[in-house]
Formats: structure tokens, C-alpha cells, sequence
């Protein structure tokens, strides 16, 4: 069993909300302080806030590139990424291109990929596939693209989406990945034993809004 700090240390606490503001970031930035998050994902104009505010904690700040169905041209999601490194953040979250992936369009989604890859060279990015609405066949194939395309972590989801990703999504998901990247669990995930499971499945990063992340801090240290 893990701890509560433990799996905040595992966690990117994450605020994108519309009505996200000025008061709300200075409510997470010092929920990070507290419970040590591994990092912040914040929408992408408080980069700056958030980058000054984590100053001396052992919390990343990370942003998001992309719009939450991928579509963006990779032009532009590779401005949005480089532009969010150069601001600071040290890890990005983007979405596989899931039009492009739906038609077919297998090349075009690697190439998607590996231009916001390049935009942030050596640090970390995670891809997005939005498991909920794959089928089986397709989560395998997705992660196969996310590999090709050179991320370093395959994600499940954005959570904007009203399915959770469940333990069969991360069982295919890591049925394609064999290892070779990382892989982050997010969407709808609330309780400490699912954490756990997905742990044993090979999740080394979870997604979880800061509240939701507190509560299942709370479920571990309870046990």
C-alpha cells in the first residue's frame, strides 16, 4: 500500500477550469506546498504565477498545449508548447489529433506528435488518447502512434470527457506499450485503491484535480 504522500508525489494536480482564476491559483499553489505534488497543470496564461509561486517547493509547473479534442494545427500546438517551456514549465500535456486518429489519418497524428515533441526537446511530454471513447483495438493503436511520434508518456485521458478511464483502458494501454514509455492514468480516478491497481498495471503518473487528489491522500492515510 502507498501513502498519502506517496501518491501526491505521483500526482500532476491539475486546474483548467473556465473560471480558473488569480484567487483559485493562489489556492493550488498552496495546496502543492502542503501536499508536495509532483506538479501543477494550469491553463497556460498563469504560467508565469505559477512558475514564481512554486519557487523553493519540490512542485513542477507543467501546462497543456492543445485544445481537449487535439485538433489544433500542430503548428499550433507547437508554439503553445515551446512557448510554455520558455515560460517555465518543466513537463507539457498535449492530445493525440482524435479527428485525424478517427479518419484514419495515421501518419499525420505521428507527425502531430513529434512537432510539439521537438518544440520541447528534453523535457517530458505526454500524449493523450482519450481511452473513453477507443475502442480496444483503437487504444492499441493510439498507443503505438503515441510511441512512434516520441512522447514520453502515454496518457488516458483529459477528464473533460463524462466516461472515467477504467482499469480495462489502462489493461489495453499497457498491453500496447510493453514498457516502453510511461504512462499516465486520468479521468474520473477518486479512490486510493484504484490508484493502486493501475500502479500494478504500470501507471506511474496520475491526473487529478487538486480536491479530488486531497481526498484520495486522505483515503490512503486512513488505512
Amino acid at each position: 500500500m502507498i501513502t498519502g504522500y506517496e501518491f501526491c508525489r505521483m500526482t500532476d494536480a491539475t486546474l483548467t477550469t473556465t473560471l480558473a482564476g488569480v484567487k483559485e491559483y493562489e489556492e493550488l499553489i498552496a495546496q502543492a506546498k502542503e501536499y508536495h505534488f509532483y506538479s501543477l497543470i494550469t491553463n497556460r496564461w498563469f504560467i508565469p504565477m505559477i512558475v514564481k509561486g512554486l519557487q523553493g517547493s519540490d512542485t513542477l509547473p507543467g501546462a497543456g498545449c492543445s485544445a481537449t479534442n487535439g485538433s489544433d494545427l500542430c503548428e499550433v500546438k507547437a508554439f503553445a508548447a515551446k512557448t510554455a517551456i520558455s515560460l517555465g514549465a518543466q513537463e507539457c500535456d498535449m492530445v493525440m489529433n482524435i479527428p485525424l486518429f478517427k479518419s484514419g489519418l495515421y501518419d499525420e497524428v505521428v507527425r502531430d506528435i513529434r512537432a510539439v515533441k521537438d518544440a520541447v526537446g528534453d523535457k517530458p511530454l505526454k500524449c493523450i488518447i482519450e481511452v473513453s471513447i477507443l475502442s480496444d483495438e483503437e487504444i492499441m493503436k493510439a498507443t503505438e502512434l503515441v510511441i512512434e511520434g516520441g512522447a514520453d508518456f502515454v496518457k488516458t485521458a483529459t477528464g473533460k470527457l463524462p466516461d472515467p478511464t477504467t482499469l480495462h483502458h489502462v489493461e489495453i494501454m499497457a498491453k500496447a506499450n510493453r514498457g516502453r514509455i510511461r504512462m499516465k492514468a486520468a479521468g474520473g480516478i477518486r479512490t486510493i485503491e484504484t490508484v493502486e491497481q493501475m500502479i500494478g498495471l504500470g501507471v506511474s503518473r496520475f491526473g487529478v484535480g487538486a480536491g479530488s487528489a486531497i481526498k484520495i491522500a486522505a483515503q490512503a492515510d486512513a488505512r
